[in-house]
């Protein structure tokens, strides 16, 4: 009877932990250990080496551990080509591993061959299919941008291959230095225009593909992005139908930058992109959702305010109007609206602030501060703090700041000269104080 209660007890425990050990084998297998420990075993097994450069604090990668690396057909593939790493690049043992393959963002995902040299890299978030589709590139299953290039001056006519090129030419982009990146950029310019003119004159351009290479390519001309602008919003339907709402949102993107840069210039012609917000753009800004106010009145309000600073140098009217905005925005203000009122007041009017002004500025950055995640956006925001706290001579507070700033600083150990640069200046800022205390 003992005997049956043990085998029915060892038939129960593997019922339980088989499921578990299956969901763990369904997605990528991560090496355990360095990234010379990896890249041996690369060599060892004869492997190129597929490295998840990520941050701790990244959202993203987290996602793309969560989300991503898990999927069967992720796994199926990864688990077969490659041996795969995870590497915290932040980590001091780590930074000259992520230096030398230019991780500046993250996820940053590297094909890397057994030799150590890059074949390809890749920044930013992706799905599952497009992590494939990267791989097999790297590992030539699928064509890459060079060999497309040679099929490019074999049929320059064709779009099919244009379009092909034009997708991996980022990833390509990379991979180059020196002169070599120059020339590519040149030539990858002039093709990228060329094609937008013969695929917008037919209409064909409306497509995800195409939608995917505009949004990593364009943006470098301006009259060249209002026109495409312009052509998104007079086909939005049709645009929202092939690629949702990100159609739109390009639109809003682009046309706030237009204002942006018009309002910090003094130049009046903001209204009249501000007026397309309930006009031409309306069908495009209809998508923001907003509890409180409409996307024309958050717009007026807002870049009113910052023209009044701007062009006027009105501390005052700019408080004023940049008070009600973030007050007609309600919950729907979060802490990136803080920081920019309290960013635009340093860079517009810094030496005409009153210590009623820096007091305003120190509110807005203390509702900005807590909730920010981009660690040099969060340094730049204690420093600010720690200035204004300085101007007031409240040294203490000041000194506060800049050593939390100091602190968080440390986490960009993988961006080593902005590291430096950072540390340097806070440094000196203390240093400062020291002379002011005395």
């Amino acid at each position: 009877m003992n005997k049956l209660k043990h085998i029915l007890l060892s038939l129960l425990l593997l019922l339980i932990v088989q499921p578990v050990s299956a969901q763990q084998e369904q997605g990528i297998r991560f090496f355990k250990g360095t990234f010379e420990d990896a890249l041996k075993e690369a060599q060892r097994q004869n492997k190129p080496l597929f490295v998840d450069f990520y941050a701790t604090w990244c959202v993203p990668c987290k996602k793309m551990e969560k989300t991503v690396f898990t999927q069967p057909e992720v796994g199926a593939y990864f688990n077969e080509r490659f041996i795969s790493l995870q590497l915290d690049a932040e980590k001091p043992e780590n930074v000259e591993t992520a230096k030398k393959y230019k991780v500046e963002a993250f996820p940053t995902l590297g094909i890397i061959a057994s030799d150590g040299k890059a074949i390809s890299i890749n920044a930013g978030f992706v799905q599952a299919a497009e992590l494939i589709e990267f791989a097999k590139t790297a590992l030539g299953e699928m064509k890459g941008f060079e060999q497309y290039w040679e099929d490019h001056r074999k049929s320059p006519q064709d779009l099919g291959i244009q379009q092909e090129l034009l997708i991996q030419a980022p990833r390509f982009l990379t991979t180059q230095d020196g002169m070599d990146a120059e020339k590519w950029v040149v030539r990858v310019r002039k093709l990228y225009k060329s094609y937008l003119e013969r695929k917008m004159a037919d209409g064909s351009i409306i497509n995800k593909k195409d939608y995917m290479i505009i949004s990593s390519l364009g943006g470098n001309d301006e009259s060249e992005t209002q026109q495409m602008v312009e052509y998104i919003n007079a086909n939005l339907d049709k645009w929202i139908s092939a690629v949702g709402e990100s159609a739109a949102y390009y639109i809003i993107e682009k046309n706030d930058e237009r204002m942006l840069n018009l309002v910090k210039d003094g130049n009046i012609k903001y209204k009249e992109y501000l007026e397309k917000i309930r006009t031409d753009y309306k069908k495009a800004y209809d998508v923001i959702k907003l509890k409180n106010t409409t996307p024309y009145q958050k717009s007026l309000d807002y870049y009113d305010a910052l023209y009044a600073i701007y062009k006027d140098k009105n501390v005052s009217t700019y408080i004023e109007r940049m008070k009600r905005y973030l007050d007609t925005l309600g919950e729907d203000a979060n802490g990136s609206d803080y920081a920019s009122a309290a960013q635009s007041l340093y860079y517009a009017a810094a030496s005409k602030l009153r210590p009623e002004d820096h007091r305003q500025a120190i509110a807005w950055l203390e509702k900005a501060i807590p909730t920010e995640t981009v660690i040099m956006s969060k340094v730049n925001y204690l420093v600010m703090a720690g200035d204004s706290y300085k101007e007031l001579k409240d040294y203490a507070a000041a000194r506060k700041y800049y050593n939390q700033a100091y602190a968080e600083s440390l986490q960009l150990a993988s961006m080593e000269q902005a590291q430096q640069m950072v540390q340097g200046a806070i440094t000196y800022k203390l240093a400062t104080l020291d002379l002011l205390e005395k």
